[in-house]
């Protein structure tokens, strides 16, 4: 029961025995599935499609040209695509989108036609119509081949020759002949710079303008009748002629020319049940592209064997191998399918978990995955799932070769399976979580654990208990190693690499001083322990000293490593960023990255059997071909492609002008194809003035904040050839460092510093004006306040005072006499005080307007009626007022109002406050004679003359208006009756308070 069989071998198997038999040989089983299937492989590919910016999914055909732009015939437009950038080409005159058939010649121009007849070339930017045949060809598509000289179109019976070098057009007629092989044409091929069709019964050439026989085909084609395909015809490694004729989904022959004899291969069933759509040699292999799938088949003496089928199910269109062996496929569906490497591929797992990989006998594996379950995995490529009772998660797995056992370890469960009678066996007192197990002995095993490292006991199908542990560390164990020449014991743990020798206690092992963070460790046969770290590279460790140390400076791609893997002398190590095999012996470092076909760096596990070596990431497992696997050190040419100053796209020019030294300057390249960039590292300098500077692998641009003044040349480089190309620039000087700058700044500053001077003494000469204007202000209005003063202090008014004094002697009213004397000299001593002042208190006013009209009522012998009334929200200790600045309205209202009615003289004298606008409100009303009458009467007397207090206030608001930001304003109503008639005045006066 060593053997696995497929299914179909075990149910024969089945039914050649009875019943009883079958129960016997089936109890050793119930442990095991006895499910087993061919695991499905795909090599790994890259999807360019609309999502990452094709401009459409459905491609007819692809082509390459001598410089790696890959060509895409496309149902919108003929496509160039450069590894990264995609440039669509069409012209004015054409008809329709679509475009088919490209054929690159050998200049490098891609012919290609649409459905309409038209026929174009692209070079370089240009697309260019050369031919309209749209009468010719009726709308069918035709076959292209050209060359230097001449244009080939061809359709069922004929071929369009044109001459491009006269334009003169030749059409040749095909006719069948009735004593021949009839067979239709076959399509136009180029080989070795010749063209080749396929007619009746002959191969013809193309030669000094036309077509001529060449050597007979097979007598054995399908014939026209049946009406095949064309034949398609091919040239094999050996440059031998091979025919591929087919009438879709029923017949496929296949033939191969050795010497003068056409051989007739036989071809598998699968290949009658396809449309062959295009057929070429790859190497040593016939690669055809199918509504089905990429069929590749190898030939043997009498057949085609069908090798491997890629992408099944998807209409594949057209396909070529470019030089880095990249293989390029069409769709007409789902855009371009590039595999970088058919030596990488791809298990199919059903969508199940891996979380470890390991090696048992005969170069078959062990896969534990996230679900519990654990798989088989044999040379074939088929898979026998174990019975796994439980569905733990797997955690670690270890082959024991000698005693040839497997311990799978699940986190709460462990297992022993025995390969050579497929038996699984669930061991006793398990271990928890186990990350990493060796044997010292048959009987003993020292593991890493989640939280402790131990020695423990293996007998027979039981571990030790807890209690009868040999607990090392209570520390978070990574991996474990022992060394049975040097009776060594390594442990990988959270806090460093320890050692335990001769049963001493355990030790940490120290390089430069620190210690080693580990997570993977593996012994080659030379002795060596090699020890993956974290991140700092690997270590090679000779019995407890670390004697080479592998980091970025001496090879690695980055210093973090996920897993190790040991091959004879090489040593296969997954970075964060490839996958590298390092000679032990040479030193010679190879590399893989994901334009080599790697699908992920994030790398659990390897294991290498003889052919292959295997590595599963937390969600896929991968098989790589050892020997196959790495490409061909090609380097491409490279070229520039955008020249950015300042964030414009400059024109080609033999020398880009920059306009000053601190202008940004972006130069962008390129290398076409799949590892354009990552295949070779590039460095830069600018010459003779910097050094050396590598860029990292796969950058495409350069960017400079600033470049140095003068003419300077630009040198990009690929290391690996030497091959430098060159840009030269023309840097002006920026423009604060130039001569004319800095005399145009000292021109500036010596003209703000005179502007400043003068301008300081204009200011101070408004100053000074502004003082004496102020001074001259101030001397009016002390003026004004002395003829306030003197008007207030009239004759009349002073008589009139005197002579009610002396009045009040003569009747011997002393009382009466001494208290209008007291007023009175009361009234003048504030007069005299208020003219030093430049503002008092409201409240100060309102006294002496208090005095003042108790001396003028005695005037008009007590038939005087005045109120002064004060609004209660006003503070009249707060609000300000000019001084002597009422009493003149009120002057005026009496002498000219007032004085001239005899009886019921009234005034009314208001103060009050105007909160919003921050205003004192003055409203001093009379019911005299008004304005009007009081002028006519003025007028009539012989000692008339114009009230010097009113012009003098007038004057006086004007001046303080000056000095003020809100104005002082004065308003004169005169109040009548409804009629007409006078009633008397009123006088509005606002001051503001600010």
């Amino acid at each position: 029961m060593g053997k696995l069989f497929r299914p179909s071998t075990y149910f024969s198997f089945i039914f050649r025995v009875n019943l009883s038999e079958f129960l016997k040989l089936l109890l050793p089983f119930l442990l095991l599935s006895l499910v087993f299937y061919s695991n499905a492989q795909e090599p790994v590919r890259l999807i360019i499609d609309e999502k990452v910016g094709l401009p459409s999914n459905e491609v007819y055909a692809i082509e390459e040209d001598s410089q790696g732009f890959v060509w895409l015939a496309t149902n919108k437009g003929l496509i160039r695509y450069d590894g990264a950038i995609f440039k669509s080409y069409d012209h004015p005159q054409q008809r329709g989108l679509s475009i088919f058939e490209p054929f690159v010649d050998e200049q490098d121009r891609v012919w290609c036609m649409n459905i309409s007849g038209q026929v174009f070339y692209a070079k370089d930017d240009q697309f260019e119509l050369v031919a309209d045949l749209k009468d010719e060809l009726k709308g069918s598509l035709a076959s292209i081949v050209a060359n230097e000289n001449y244009l080939i179109v061809s359709m069922f019976l004929k071929n369009i020759i044109i001459d491009l070098k006269t334009g003169k057009q030749h059409i040749e007629k095909l006719r069948r002949k009735d004593d021949e092989n009839s067979v239709s044409y076959g399509l136009n091929k180029s080989y070795d710079k010749q063209f080749f069709q396929t007619l009746n019964a002959h191969i013809r050439i193309f030669k000094e303008g036309s077509f001529v026989k060449d050597r007979p085909l097979p007598k054995s084609l399908i014939p026209s009748k049946r009406r095949p395909r064309p034949i398609q015809l091919l040239k094999n490694n050996n440059g031998h002629f091979c025919i591929l004729q087919q009438i879709p989904y029923l017949q496929t022959k296949f033939f191969v020319m050795k010497g003068q004899q056409w051989l007739d291969l036989k071809v598998p069933d699968s290949f009658h049940k396809v449309n062959i759509i295009m057929a070429q040699f790859i190497d040593d292999k016939l690669w055809c592209s199918t509504n089905k799938g990429l069929f590749v088949f190898s030939i043997s003496e009498d057949s085609l064997i069908l090798e491997a089928t890629y992408l099944k199910g998807t209409f594949t269109t057209d396909f070529f191998q470019d030089n880095d062996r990249n293989i390029w496929v069409s769709t007409l569906r789902k855009g371009l399918v590039i595999m970088p490497n058919i030596y990488v591929k791809q298990l199919d797992l059903n969508g199940r978990l891996p979380k470890r990989l390991e090696k048992i006998e005969n170069d078959e594996l062990l896969i534990g995955f996230e679900s519990g379950e654990v798989s088989l995995l044999n040379t074939q490529h088929q898979q026998q799932f174990l019975d796994m009772p439980t569905s733990s998660p797997v955690s670690s797995i270890m082959h024991d070769p000698e005693n040839r056992r497997t311990f799978i370890f699940q986190k709460a469960l462990n297992y022993l399976y025995t390969r050579e009678n497929n038996r699984l066996t669930e061991i006793k007192e398990p271990l928890a979580t186990v990350k990493d197990a060796a044997l010292i002995h048959q009987d003993t095993m020292i593991a890493a654990l989640a939280t402790t490292l131990i020695t423990t006991s293996i007998n027979k199908d039981q571990f030790a208990t807890k209690e009868n542990y040999q607990l090392l560390k209570n520390k978070r164990g990574y991996a474990v190693l022992y060394d049975s020449v040097n009776k060594t014991k390594y442990f990988a743990a959270v806090d460093g690499l320890y050692y335990q020798k001769n049963g001493v206690d355990m030790q940490l092992l120290y390089y430069k001083g620190s210690p080693l963070f580990i997570r993977k460790l593996l012994l080659d046969q030379n002795g060596f322990v090699w020890a993956c770290s974290f991140k700092n590279g690997i270590y090679k460790i000779d019995q407890q000293e670390v004697v080479k140390h592998l980091h970025t400076q001496n090879g690695l791609t980055s210093a973090v490593v996920n897993a190790i893997a040991l091959d004879k002398n090489h040593l296969w190590i997954a970075t964060e960023n490839s996958l590298l095999r390092y000679d032990t012996v040479t030193g010679e470092i190879r590399s893989l990255g994901t334009n080599d076909g790697l699908p992920s760096y994030a790398i659990i596990d390897m294991a290498i059997t003889e052919k292959y070596i295997y590595m599963n990431t937390a969600q896929e497992v991968f098989q790589l071909k050892k020997d196959k696997v790495f490409k061909p050190n090609i380097i491409p040419e490279y070229y520039f492609t955008e020249v950015l100053i300042n964030g414009k796209e400059q024109q080609q020019q033999s020398v880009y002008t920059v306009p000053d030294q601190e202008t940004s300057t972006v130069i962008s390249f390129n290398a076409n194809g799949l590892r354009g960039l990552t295949s070779s590292s590039f460095q830069y300098r600018i010459k003779d003035h910097t050094d050396w500077t590598v860029l990292p692998v796969g950058s495409n641009s350069v960017q400079f904040a600033s470049l140095p003044v003068g003419s300077i040349t630009f040198e990009l480089q690929q290391k690996e050839s030497n091959v430098t190309k060159h840009l030269y620039f023309k840097v002006q000087q920026v423009f604060y460092k130039t001569l004319w700058f800095w005399a145009l700044m000292a021109g500036i500053i010596i003209g703000g510093i005179i502007f400043y001077y003068r301008r300081l003494l204009r200011f101070r000469e408004s100053e000074k004006n502004k003082e004496l204007r102020n001074l001259a202000l101030d001397n009016e209005l002390v003026s004004l306040r002395l003829e306030n003063l003197r008007s207030q202090m009239n004759p009349h008014f002073i008589f009139n005072a005197l002579n009610s004094i002396q009045e009040y002697i003569i009747n011997n009213e002393k009382n009466l006499a001494s208290s209008y004397l007291v007023k009175f000299s009361r009234l003048i001593r504030m007069y005299l005080e208020q003219s030093r002042e430049h503002h008092i208190m409201l409240e100060v006013e309102i006294k002496a307007l208090q005095l003042y009209l108790e001396l003028e009522k005695v005037r008009f012998e007590e038939k005087l009626n005045y109120q002064l009334e004060v609004d209660p929200v006003l503070d009249i200790q707060k609000v300000m007022v000019p001084p002597l600045f009422i009493q003149p309205y009120v002057e005026n209202a009496l002498k000219h109002g007032l004085l001239h009615k005899k009886t019921n003289r009234r005034l009314h004298i208001s103060f009050s406050w105007d909160k919003e606008h921050n205003r004192l409100i003055v409203s001093v009303e009379d019911n005299g004679v008004g304005r009007a009458k009081a002028a006519a009467i003025q007028a009539e007397r012989s000692d008339y003359h114009r009230s010097f207090a009113t012009y003098a206030n007038t004057q006086r608001v004007e001046l303080l208006n000056r000095k003020r930001e809100n104005n002082i304003e004065v308003e004169i109503v005169d109040l009548t009756s409804s009629e007409g008639q006078p009633l008397g005045t009123r006088i509005c006066i606002s001051i503001p308070q600010a």
